[in-house]
């Protein structure tokens, strides 16, 4: 009987090695994927930010371009 006790050992480890590890690797893993939507969500919302400060600043600097051209290339501007 003794010589099958180093067998139950490693069974018993096995089995509280498993009930215990499986549920703790998909926590870990839930919460690495939750951290990074949220990486993701905040670099669009980067992104989308940039690009909109990327067009006003485009369209301020034509602004500028048809106020220092004179009133013939606001006319041209307006036509196209």
């Amino acid at each position: 009987m003794a010589s099958w006790l180093w067998l139950n050992i490693l069974l018993a480890l096995l089995f509280v090695g498993c009930a215990v590890g499986i549920p703790l690797w998909l926590t870990l893993t839930r919460w690495r994927n939750e951290i990074e939507t949220q990486h993701a969500e905040i670099a669009m919302r980067h992104a989308w930010i940039d690009a909109r400060d990327a067009e006003v600043e485009h369209r301020a600097a034509a602004q500028r371009a048809a106020v220092a051209a004179g009133p013939a290339f606001r006319r041209a501007a307006v036509s196209s």
